[in-house]
């Protein structure tokens, strides 16, 4: 299930561009976030797109050869002990 594209934090309407695409996709416990990069995609609007998700995601998969989607996975939550 894809989700709509995570919003701009600097108050635009969508992080979206033709350049770059944000998704976030959940599948209990696991939440995936999608990023494909078109090969126009400035390092401006990479880095915008990288600064919304969540900082302790690391690179799960990756896609492509000349638009690449990189998914980076949140780690799961920790129980309390």
């Amino acid at each position: 299930m894809m989700l709509p594209p995570i919003p701009d934090p600097i108050g635009g309407t969508s992080l979206s561009t033709n350049a770059v695409k944000v998704t976030r996709v959940v599948h209990a416990p696991v939440i995936d976030h999608g990023l494909t990069v078109d090969p126009h995609a400035t390092v401006a609007q990479l880095s915008a797109a990288l600064a919304t998700l969540p900082p302790d995601a690391y690179v799960a998969e990756h896609f492509g050869d000349v638009e690449v989607t990189l998914v980076f996975r949140e780690p799961p939550e920790k129980a309390d002990s």
